[in-house]
């Protein structure tokens, strides 16, 4: 379900991103499918781990999920595909999927009550070494956009453990820095980092409910993926496009999203508002890709397929 998601979320003709239809210069929809096929391995270790950790064969402490983005990102960025496609999804998914395996072997079935109860303490029981093993995920996706290192939000202790620091692991291991401890440092800075200090609460309180509630099975989810992620847009800057191009021009797509859902049911022809919305967003070499919105209507994604598989 976890590969399916990023399938059925790449596949979506979202507005400012590659789908089937619409590639960027660089990467095109070939390297999503490869992508979310070469992420099964490491997500398959992940819902093992979910599955012994719901048995009580194994505690928290034990989870590692560093060590499970690390194999997820170097099946998907070492080998036949070398574009960073989908590391924000990896960085969501792999803490999911151990938490809704553990789940479901659990309950039987998706709850999202018990999955709430899962991924906080799968989050708050990383170790240093999964920090190391992110920072190596990082390295081999060399993740897109630069952050603005001379604003307000950005402190020592954040270019302590920037990934372009030469001695960053140096810091990482002389600080005992937990991979919770890094995401919650780095939560005022990016949106991914705040989700897991926050325990997943936007995924799994607002974006699920809402993908949940426009669709009802494979037939529909398509129209719901692209509803959602332009819901989701018209709420909150994307936060790689406040990376590349700065947090005004990401407000700017966020009201220009509001613009045109709030449009969008009164319109005859809400196709052509989207391709609009789609031109601009592409203009001057995609810089206003959403890319942080799609990864979390990707994870949404995953929560929803798992729930439709074990209702």
């Amino acid at each position: 379900m976890g590969q399916l998601s990023v399938l059925m979320e790449a596949s979506s003709p979202k507005p400012g991103n590659v789908n089937r239809l619409r590639r960027f210069s660089d990467t095109g929809y070939r390297h999503f499918v490869a992508s979310a096929c070469l992420v099964g391995r490491g997500l398959y270790a992940g819902a093992q781990v979910g599955v012994r950790l719901a048995k009580g064969q194994m505690g928290f402490e034990r989870v590692r999920i560093g060590r499970v983005i690390l194999k997820c990102a170097d099946d998907v960025f070492t080998g036949l595909s070398r574009r960073n496609t989908i590391l924000g999804t990896i960085l969501l998914q792999a803490p999911l999927v151990v938490a809704l395996a553990a789940t479901v072997q659990s309950d039987g079935s998706f709850t999202l009550k018990t999955a709430k109860t899962w991924i906080e303490p799968i989050l708050r029981n990383t170790s240093v070494e999964d920090t190391i093993d992110v920072y190596r995920a990082f390295h081999l996706a060399r993740p897109g956009g630069s952050m603005n290192k001379e604003g307000p939000a950005w402190t020592e202790k954040q270019d302590r453990y920037d990934i372009d620091n030469p001695e960053v692991y140096h810091n990482i291991r002389k600080d005992r820095i937990t991979l919770y401890d890094l995401f919650r440092a780095s939560a005022d800075v990016d949106v991914i980092s705040r989700e897991w200090a926050e325990h997943f609460r936007l995924t799994l309180n607002e974006v699920f409910p809402h993908l949940d509630s426009l669709s009802h099975g494979l037939e529909d989810i398509e129209e719901a993926i692209v509803e959602t992620f332009l819901w989701l847009l018209s709420r909150r800057p994307d936060g790689l496009i406040a990376k590349k191009a700065g947090t005004e021009k990401a407000e700017q797509v966020r009201t220009m999203a509001k613009r045109v859902l709030d449009e969008k049911g009164g319109e005859s022809r809400p196709g052509e508002l989207l391709r609009q919305f789609d031109k601009m967003l592409r203009k001057d070499g995609n810089r206003l890709n959403p890319g942080t919105t799609a990864d979390l209507v990707s994870a949404a994604t995953f929560c929803k397929l798992v729930s439709i598989i074990y209702p």
